[in-house]
């Protein structure tokens, strides 16, 4: 590994040791050696790229009559609703074939291919045989011999089960129409006795039922449709429902908001409740939620909500989402869930107040109120208030993809504030403006949502998930490597990429790679500023090293260190 005990690195002179010991003595002689001030700077936001949500694959439906034709067009509509392609779609993969991860505190699973390939797909099953993975949770085959091959609850057959019959053959009847794609199942990577479906049974046995949508007599029929839209099609529960030990649904606490299982985004209380759930707000403003990814009274989706209206909801009519909006205002049980408040330290608003200023304020405005149809409003914005802070916080580590298509993105900020500061500005927006938001961050919980990302190829994988650089991770902030800011790096130079995905056998090329970059952009930079912009760079990547004390991860430092001033040396002599 490139921080091994085998290393190539002399002793570091002076100057390096010297920044070692500022580097290692704590965040506080961090900013001291690197002149970090409170306040960030604010980093340029890049460009959308200018491309379109991949549609429905067209189904091919020559020769088939028009009954056979209008069920392949009711599957399309269903396959939308239950939003089947974004879990079953990897990136740069062809629609339906498989192959996203999704992180659970088991392991990793990855979605099969359901395309009617006859080998890697679901080509060759039967109707009974897609029935009853949809409607059971069972797939053909066996596990242990003698025990059904139980589908993991990764996928929502719990949900799916409340679909009728005619339903669930119309999207067979679709996924049997559109283009066959030979992709193979990527393993899933769950641990000991997890890797083990026959495990699932008793869990089947205490939590899972196969009952349909219970409707009640007084609804009308837009309530039955919405109610089938959000219990079965929709799905809405397994994201917005808290779970309990055994990670089942609690039933007594339906959509009163939850965290993600194996991510750090909270899925908001969208129940009826008027002060903790959407109860309150206008049917126009959840429609607009809904189905065009907000508006600027109520804010805007994002993380894995902006995916379910961009591939979902925002294909279906209008009148359906009107419909799903008056099931969720007026149907269902109203679920209160404070937030517990954590006690500030004093003048972290006022702290917060100049971070916002500096950092925040030139896109969503001094006041809160945004750039309409560029940048979300946060003042009276739900999504900032409902809840814990999880999602405000996420958003400003990772940043955000646009609002609209080709609009700038919101930019990441992990590398550039403490943990301290985002949980300063998190608090701050969450009750600024007249927002109701409880002041519940602090920097252990930051810490916190930055440890839950995972691995960057899983986060590739999925744009719900937060992509973290390492400067940004958590085992880079437990070790104080130096965060960047203004006047220690310009952005958009990328030297401080150089050093990822480094190896023992690409760690000398690497370096002279680095220290060259940092000298053209700098010609006259002091040794000092040199070792500076190298523990930046080097330092993160060693920080997430397995296998290493965090004394030998200082001492690769200072290796490091000692053999870049060589080379920075012997480069300046050269020329």
């Amino acid at each position: 590994m490139p921080h091994s005990k085998k290393t190539i690195f002399r002793r570091a002179p002076l100057w390096a040791a010297t920044l070692l010991i500022a580097l290692t003595s704590g965040a506080v002689g961090i900013e001291a050696a690197f002149g970090q001030e409170a306040g960030g700077y604010m980093p340029t936001p890049t460009a959308a790229k200018p491309e379109a949500f991949p549609a429905l694959p067209e189904p091919v439906t020559k020769g088939m009559s028009q009954a056979e034709i209008a069920q392949v067009r009711r599957g399309e509509y269903l396959t939308a609703a239950a939003d089947c392609m974004p879990c079953h779609t990897a990136p740069g993969a062809k629609p339906f074939s498989g192959g996203l991860s999704f992180v659970t505190p088991f392991g990793t699973l990855y979605s099969p291919n359901i395309t009617p390939a006859k080998t890697t797909g679901i080509g060759k099953w039967t109707p009974r045989q897609f029935y009853n993975a949809l409607h059971y949770g069972v797939s053909p085959g066996s596990s242990l011999g003698v025990f059904p091959k139980y589908l993991y609850p990764a996928m929502p057959y719990t949900s799916y089960a409340k679909l009728t019959r005619p339903d669930v053959m119309a999207i067979k009847a679709y996924l049997d129409a559109i283009p066959a794609v030979h992709a193979p199942h990527a393993p899933n990577r769950l641990g000991f006795p997890f890797n083990i479906r026959a495990m699932l049974l008793g869990w089947r046995i205490m939590f899972f039922s196969t009952a349909p949508v219970h409707y009640k007599k007084d609804w009308s029929p837009a309530v039955r449709n919405g109610a089938y839209l959000a219990e079965a099609l929709g799905h809405c529960s397994e994201c917005h429902s808290p779970r309990n030990l055994l990670f089942a649904i609690k039933s007594g606490d339906t959509l009163a908001g939850a965290q993600i299982l194996g991510e750090p985004w909270y899925a908001p209380n969208i129940s009826s409740s008027k002060t903790y759930g959407v109860g309150g707000w206008s049917r126009k403003d959840l429609v607009d939620y809904l189905h065009e990814g907000g508006n600027m009274n109520r804010g805007s989706a994002f993380g894995p909500m902006q995916s379910v209206v961009d591939y979902s909801l925002s294909q279906l009519p209008r009148q359906d989402v009107d419909d799903l909006a008056a099931y969720l205002q007026t149907a269902t049980p109203p679920r209160e869930n404070p937030v517990k408040k954590v006690a500030l330290a004093p003048g972290e608003l006022a702290q917060g107040k100049a971070l916002y200023d500096d950092n925040c304020a030139a896109c969503h405005q001094a006041d809160g109120k945004g750039v309409k149809d560029v940048f979300p409003n946060l003042a009276g914005n739900d999504a900032v208030t409902n809840g814990p802070s999880d999602n405000v916080i996420g958003i400003v580590l990772g940043g955000m993809i646009p609002w609209h298509a080709n609009g700038p993105a919101m930019p990441a900020f992990g590398s550039m504030l403490n943990d301290a500061q985002i949980a300063a500005i998190a608090n701050y927006v969450r009750t600024a403006w007249g927002n109701k938001g409880v002041t519940d961050a602090d920097a252990a919980k930051v810490l916190g949502i930055r440890a839950s990302t995972p691995p960057h190829d899983i986060a590739l994988a999925d744009a719900d998930y937060l992509d973290l650089p390492p400067i940004a991770s958590a085992a880079a902030r437990r070790m104080n490597c130096p965060l960047l800011t203004k006047d220690l790096v310009s952005p958009g130079h990328g030297t401080m990429e150089i050093m990822q995905g480094v190896t023992p056998a690409t760690l000398g090329n690497r370096t002279r790679m680095l220290v060259a970059a940092i000298r053209k952009a700098y010609p006259d930079i002091t040794q000092k500023r040199m070792a500076e912009f190298l523990t930046a760079a080097y330092c993160p990547v060693v920080a997430q090293e397995r296998g290493l004390s965090l004394g030998e991860k200082k001492k690769a430092i200072q290796r490091f260190l000692s053999e870049a001033a060589s080379m920075d040396t012997a480069a300046r002599k050269g020329s």
